[in-house]
C-alpha cells in the first residue's frame, strides 16, 4: 500500500504524455506558416551596421491567397523592424527576402541572433503565426564578418568545387589577401539569392569577377554598377571572364577592345611604373598560360607581357576597377619560406608575385566627398519652430509685473499683505493662458514642411549617380500619413521616436518601402538619406583650355545651376561663369582660400552654401579633402528621387552637384591660359626639386608656420593636356605673412647672389611675373622650378633674429602655345615607349597611351 502513491504518479504521467502526443498529432497544421524565417541569404554573410538580406519561405495551405508581414528586429534596439510584406497564392509557397541593417557589433563576437516575426494583420490585429512548439519570435544567428576589407567573388557553378583541381584564380584572391595580413575569407556569392538591390552590395569592399554568373541576371547589373561608383572594388579576370558582360556592366567606361587569345609557355611581366633596379626573369611555364590580347584607351596600364597590357585600371566614381589579362597562375608562386607563425584564418599554399601585390587591389575605399552632418545647419535655419514676438510677450510680462506691483502697494497701505498669497498665483494665472495662446498660435502657424539638401556624384560614363545627404520634417502635430520611398533609397529618422514605440520599415516592391508607427518625439526630425538612380540623358561636361582659360560644355543634356567653381586637389577653388551650354572659368576667377563662392556680398543662401562647402573641404580637422580629381561643383533645385512625405506639406531644398571633367588637348598652335589651380605644384628640399619640404603638404594645400631659415623649390606642373607647351609667361602669386624676414624668389639654375625678387617684411600678396631671360624652361614632363628662400632681415647693428611666419598661399598662372604633340604621343608613333626606350609596336599604341583627363596625377 505504501507504493501505491507512486505508482499513480507514474500512471498519470504516461497518460499525460500519450495524451499530449495523440493531440499533437491530431492537431493540424497552421494554413498559413513559415518553413524558413530569417535565414542567412544574398551574401551570406553580414557586416556591422551595413545592410543585408534575410531569407523567408511562407507555406499557404488555404484555398485563398494569404498576406502576412516578415518582420525581424535585433536585440541591441528591438523598438526597431525590418518587415516585408508578402503575398502568397493558394496552395503556393513563397520564397522571399527582406532587407535588414544590422546594429553595430563587437568585434569580438561572432555572430548576432536576429529575431523573427510572421504577423497577420489582415483582421486589423496584429496575430503572430508560429508553430505550437516555438515561442513567439523565431532566432535566427547571422554571421558577422569583422575582418576589413571583405572580399567576395560569384560562385562558378552550384554546389561544391572539385577537391582535385586547384583554382588559381580563388588561390590568387586568397594569397592578396593573406600577404596583405587579412584573413583568407572569401564571401561566395550564390547568384540565384541576390535580390536587384543597392543595399545587398553594403557590406562587400571588392568583388572579384573570375567568371560570367555576374551577368546571368541583368537586374544585378545596375546595382553592383552603383556600388562601384559609390566606393567599390571590382578585379576582373579577361582572361576567365567574357568581354561581352564586362560591356554590359560598364558600359562606355570599358574603352578596350578584344584583338585574340593566345597560349604563352615563356612570361616576362614587366612593370611599366617603375624601372625595376634588377632585370626581370623570363619564367617557363610546362601547362601554357592564356593571355588575352587587348588595346586599350583611358586606361593606366601597370604591366605589359611582350608589349600587351597585362594589368590596367581606371578609377569609376569614388571606386575602381582592375583588369588582369594573364592567367591568374602566372601571379602566383609557391612560398619560398616557411611561416612562423601557423594561423589557419591566413593559410595559403600561395604567395603573390611583387607584380601582383604592386597592383592598387584592396584599398580601403574612399569615403563620400560629402558627408550628410554637413547640411545640418543648412535645413535647421530654414525649417522650424517660429518665435513668439518680442512686442506681446514683453506687454504681458510688464502688465503683470505693474498689476503685482499696483496690488502689493495697496495692500500694503490697508496692512493686508497676507491676501498677496493668493492674488500673486492668481495674476501669474491670468498672464501664463495669454502666453500659453501665442506659443500655441505660433507652433501652428508654421505649416508642415518638408526640406531636402542633397549631395549627387554623377559616375565617370554620366549615366549613374549616387545621391546621399540630409532630410529635415517639421509637423505640428504627429505623422498621420506614411512616409517612405517609391524609387529605392533608404532613410532612417535620427532620434526622431519615443522609447517603447516599435518602429516598423516594412518593404512592399523592389523600391518601395514606408515607416509605420513612426511617433516623433518632437515636431522635428532629420534623416540622413543614400539613394542612387540612372540617368535618363548622359551627363558630362567636357572642356579644353584657350585663351580665356579654361572653356567648357555640356555634351548630351544640361542642369540649369548657381554657384558653381571647379575644385582641384590640394588648390584654391575656380569660379564658373556660365553662358548657356557654354563653362568659362579665366585666370581672374581664381577665388582665395577657404572660399567656395563667387562675389563680393552673398546673400543669405550663399552664405549657407559656403557654411556647407567650408565644412566638407576645410582640413581644418586635420584629413584631407576627399576631392580626388578636377570636379564641377554647383547647386540646383532638387531632384526628385521618390520620398514619399504628406502631400500638404511645404518643400524646400537643394542639390549640391558633383561633376567630373573630362579635360581634352588643344589643338596644336593654340594659344592657353592656364589658370592657377590647374597648375599643381609640390615644395621640395633641393634644388632639383626631390626632397619633400615639411612645410607643405601637397594633399591637404596646406603651409606650416616656422621660425627657422629655410630653402625651398617648388616644382611646378603644367597640366598634360596641354604638352607639349611653348612657354610665353608665368605669373606667381604669394601670399605670406613674414614680418622681420626677408623672402627671395630664385631662379632654377640661377645666381642665388642674383634673386629674381627680394621682398622685405613681406605680409600680404605679391605678384612676380616671368618673361624673357627670366621665365623658366619646361622639362620633359612639362615641370619648372621656382625656389623661395626666408631668412632674418639684418637689423640695427648687426644682430638678427628670425621672428614666426607662413605662406598663406602660392598660384602660378602660365600662358603659351600648344606644340603639335605630346613627348608620350611621338615616342609613340616613334615605336619607342616613353619610359623605358623600348621598341613598342605602333599598331598597340592605345595599350600605352595615358589619358588626358589626368592631370591630377603627379609624374
Amino acid at each position: 500500500m505504501k507504493r501505491r502513491p507512486v505508482f499513480d504518479l507514474v500512471f498519470c504521467c504516461l497518460c499525460a504524455a500519450v495524451a499530449a502526443k495523440a493531440g499533437a498529432q491530431s492537431s493540424p497544421e497552421p494554413p498559413v506558416r513559415f518553413s524558413r524565417l530569417g535565414a542567412p541569404c544574398g551574401l551570406r554573410q553580414y557586416v556591422s551596421t551595413a545592410w543585408g538580406v534575410v531569407g523567408v519561405d511562407v507555406i499557404n495551405a488555404q484555398d485563398q491567397p494569404a498576406d502576412v508581414l516578415a518582420a525581424f528586429s535585433f536585440s541591441r534596439d528591438p523598438d526597431l523592424q525590418f518587415a516585408r510584406r508578402v503575398g502568397i497564392p493558394p496552395r503556393a509557397i513563397r520564397r522571399t527576402w527582406v532587407p535588414i541593417k544590422l546594429p553595430r557589433v563587437s568585434t569580438g563576437r561572432a555572430s548576432v541572433p536576429c529575431y523573427g516575426l510572421l504577423i497577420d494583420d489582415r483582421s486589423g490585429a496584429e496575430v503572430v503565426l508560429r508553430p505550437d512548439d516555438e515561442g513567439i519570435q523565431h532566432s535566427v544567428l547571422l554571421r558577422v564578418n569583422h575582418d576589413k576589407p571583405v572580399s567576395g567573388a560569384f560562385l562558378e557553378r552550384e554546389g561544391e568545387p572539385e577537391l582535385d583541381d586547384v583554382d588559381y584564380a580563388y588561390e590568387a584572391a586568397i594569397a592578396l589577401r593573406t600577404a596583405r595580413g587579412y584573413q583568407r575569407n572569401l564571401v561566395l556569392i550564390r547568384d540565384r539569392e541576390l535580390p536587384p538591390l543597392r543595399e545587398v552590395f553594403e557590406g562587400l569592399d571588392q568583388i572579384v569577377l573570375w567568371n560570367d554568373r555576374f551577368a546571368s541576371d541583368v537586374a544585378i547589373l545596375s546595382p553592383l554598377r552603383a556600388w562601384l561608383n559609390d566606393g567599390g572594388e571590382l578585379w576582373i579576370m579577361l582572361d576567365r571572364v567574357d568581354v561581352t558582360g564586362v560591356e554590359q556592366l560598364l558600359g562606355d567606361l570599358f574603352t578596350c577592345q578584344l584583338v585574340d587569345r593566345v597560349a604563352l609557355d615563356e612570361v616576362l611581366i614587366e612593370d611599366e611604373e617603375e624601372i625595376p633596379t634588377e632585370p626581370p626573369t623570363v619564367e617557363q611555364y610546362e601547362q601554357p598560360l592564356d593571355l588575352v590580347r587587348m588595346l586599350v584607351s583611358e586606361m593606366q596600364v601597370t604591366h605589359t607581357v611582350g608589349g600587351w597590357p597585362a594589368a590596367f585600371w581606371r578609377p569609376v566614381g569614388r571606386g575602381r576597377v582592375i583588369f588582369t589579362t594573364l592567367e591568374a597562375r602566372a601571379w602566383i608562386r609557391r612560398p619560398v619560406v616557411q611561416r612562423q607563425r601557423w594561423d589557419p584564418t591566413r593559410m595559403t599554399d600561395y604567395w603573390p608575385k611583387p607584380q601582383l601585390d604592386a597592383l592598387p587591389l584592396l584599398r580601403i575605399n574612399d569615403p563620400p566627398l560629402c558627408k550628410s552632418s554637413v547640411f545640418r545647419d543648412y535645413l535647421s535655419e530654414r525649417v522650424g519652430y517660429r518665435i513668439v514676438s518680442r512686442g506681446p510677450v514683453s506687454g504681458l510680462l510688464g502688465l503683470f509685473c505693474g498689476a503685482l506691483l499696483v496690488a502689493g502697494v495697496g495692500l500694503a497701505r490697508r496692512r493686508k499683505l497676507e491676501h498677496l498669497a493668493w492674488i500673486a498665483p492668481g495674476l501669474a494665472l491670468a498672464a501664463a493662458v495669454p502666453l500659453a495662446a501665442l506659443g500655441l498660435q505660433s507652433q501652428r502657424a508654421v505649416p508642415t514642411t518638408v526640406g531636402q539638401a542633397q549631395f549627387i556624384e554623377v559616375s565617370d560614363g554620366a549615366d549613374q549617380m549616387t545621391a546621399n545627404g540630409l532630410l529635415a520634417f517639421y509637423d505640428p502635430g504627429f505623422v498621420r500619413e506614411a512616409i517612405g520611398a517609391v524609387q529605392g533609397g533608404v532613410f532612417e529618422p535620427e532620434d526622431a521616436t519615443a522609447a517603447g514605440t516599435t518602429r516598423r520599415m516594412v518593404w512592399t516592391d523592389l523600391d518601395r518601402w514606408h515607416w509605420e508607427n513612426l511617433r516623433p518625439t518632437t515636431g522635428l526630425w532629420t534623416a540622413a538619406f543614400r539613394w542612387s538612380g540612372d540617368l535618363p540623358q548622359r551627363l558630362a561636361v567636357q572642356g579644353t583650355f584657350s585663351r580665356e582659360g579654361f572653356v567648357a560644355h555640356w555634351t548630351d543634356s544640361s542642369l540649369a545651376l548657381t554657384d558653381a567653381v571647379i575644385a582641384i586637389p590640394g588648390q584654391p577653388c575656380l569660379a564658373v561663369q556660365a553662358d548657356g551650354s557654354r563653362l568659362l572659368a579665366g585666370p581672374d576667377d581664381v577665388l582665395p582660400p577657404g572660399r567656395y563662392v563667387a562675389g563680393s556680398w552673398l546673400s543669405d543662401e550663399q552664405r549657407r552654401r559656403q557654411a556647407v562647402i567650408e565644412r566638407m573641404l576645410d582640413p581644418a580637422d586635420g584629413k584631407a579633402p576627399q576631392v580626388l580629381r578636377p570636379t564641377l561643383l554647383a547647386w540646383s533645385d532638387p531632384i526628385d528621387m521618390g520620398f514619399q512625405f504628406p502631400r500638404a506639406a511645404e518643400r524646400f531644398g537643394a542639390a549640391w552637384w558633383a561633376i567630373p571633367l573630362n579635360i581634352h588637348r588643344p589643338a596644336p598652335g593654340t594659344q592657353v591660359v592656364i589658370p592657377s589651380p590647374f597648375v599643381v605644384f609640390r615644395a621640395g628640399s633641393r634644388a632639383d626639386g626631390g626632397g619633400a619640404s615639411p612645410l607643405y603638404d601637397h594633399r591637404t594645400g596646406e603651409w606650416i608656420a616656422s621660425q627657422k631659415p629655410s630653402e625651398m623649390w617648388l616644382r611646378f606642373q603644367a597640366p598634360q593636356a596641354v604638352l607639349p607647351l611653348r612657354l610665353d609667361r608665368a605669373r606667381l602669386t604669394l601670399q605670406i605673412t613674414a614680418p622681420g624676414c626677408t623672402v627671395e624668389i630664385r631662379q632654377s639654375g640661377g645666381d642665388p647672389q642674383q634673386p629674381l625678387r627680394q621682398l622685405n617684411n613681406p605680409i600680404g600678396q605679391t605678384e612676380v611675373t616671368f618673361s624673357g631671360e627670366t621665365l623658366p624652361s619646361l622639362d620633359a614632363k612639362g615641370c619648372f622650378l621656382v625656389g623661395l628662400a626666408v631668412r632674418p632681415a639684418e637689423a640695427a647693428g648687426g644682430r638678427s633674429q628670425l621672428r614666426p611666419w607662413r605662406i598663406e598661399s602660392v598660384q602660378m598662372e602660365i600662358a603659351g602655345v600648344v606644340g603639335e604633340g605630346s613627348d608620350v604621343q611621338n615616342s609613340v608613333f616613334a615605336g619607342i615607349h616613353p619610359r623605358r626606350g623600348k621598341h613598342v609596336d605602333p599598331r598597340k599604341l592605345n595599350s600605352v597611351r595615358l589619358s588626358l583627363d589626368s592631370i591630377w596625377s603627379w609624374p
